[in-house]
């Protein structure tokens, strides 16, 4: 039996991970917005409409808004309900959100319910999805702890909140070629080391070889300490990044941010 079959290729990763760097840019972004004009926690409705409408982009043609207790229109393995913030899929991507306005940000029992939640949808239909790159991601307009920080880099769920720049914002530009003019080159190879173990979709984790109905668990593989050793990198590179727009491009993210607001509309 060959477990490792069912992986996705780097190639199409990294093709994501320039899609999702995008997309959680302008969630971090929006978030930021929320939190530094005193508008959080922003109404729960809104900011999942809102974050549904940031995946609006190319190659993510087919979309499934909030409140839906299917992933288009395939019931979980289990039967039960389970209810879904924002979806977004094409071209062998599929992104599923959790969006949580809260005072005290996202805690850890939110990051395990996405995680068996798609895990649930996923085993449900496998000659379906083996196919597909699923990225799982917890979009909060609230900061959030260390300890749910690191518990979504274990899970293999990608994190956005206004606290720290995203990691796949984090792993693009450490992957730049020119990006050691500015930071010093250790701390680059570390953050691409570590990001790219973490940023993986959920087939990487859930290997199902084509000819068995078998589904292997493989961990993210990433010690507690190399976790937090990528959250301490996101922060120091995170600083490095806005200082450099702060340098060179200063009105850049206030006009891109300016460009997300009418997301934020009301019910």
């Amino acid at each position: 039996l060959t477990i490792s079959s069912s992986a996705p290729g780097r190639e199409a990763i990294s093709r994501d991970l320039d899609l999702l760097a995008e997309i959680a840019l302008d969630c971090w972004l929006l978030a930021r917005f929320t939190r530094d004009t005193g508008s959080t926690p922003v109404d729960g409705r809104v900011w999942e409409r809102a974050i549904g409408d940031l995946l609006k982009c190319a190659p993510l043609l087919n979309r499934q808004p909030a409140g839906l207790t299917t992933l288009f229109g395939i019931q979980a393995a289990s039967g039960v309900a389970h209810e879904l913030d924002a979806c977004a899929a094409g071209g062998g991507t599929l992104v599923v959100a959790e969006c949580k306005s809260k005072a005290s940000g996202v805690d850890k029992a939110d990051a395990a319910l996405l995680h068996v939640k798609t895990l649930d949808f996923f085993l449900a239909d496998l000659d379906r999805f083996r196919s597909q790159r699923w990225w799982r991601v917890v979009v909060s307009a609230t900061p959030v702890s260390a300890s749910v920080r690191a518990f979504c880099v274990s899970l293999g769920l990608l994190l956005s909140e206004p606290g720290h720049l995203p990691l796949p914002v984090i792993l693009r530009f450490a992957s730049q070629p020119s990006a050691d003019r500015y930071v010093r080159e250790a701390l680059l190879q570390d953050a691409v080391r570590l990001a790219e173990c973490a940023l993986v979709p959920l087939q990487n984790n859930w290997r199902n070889d084509p000819k068995s109905t078998d589904v292997r668990f493989v961990p993210v593989p990433l010690s507690s300490n190399e976790i937090q050793e990528l959250l301490w990198l996101q922060e120091e590179l995170g600083e490095d990044i806005l200082d450099l727009y702060d340098r060179y491009k200063p009105d850049a993210l206030e006009r891109r941010t300016q460009g997300l607001l009418p997301t934020l509309r009301p019910t």
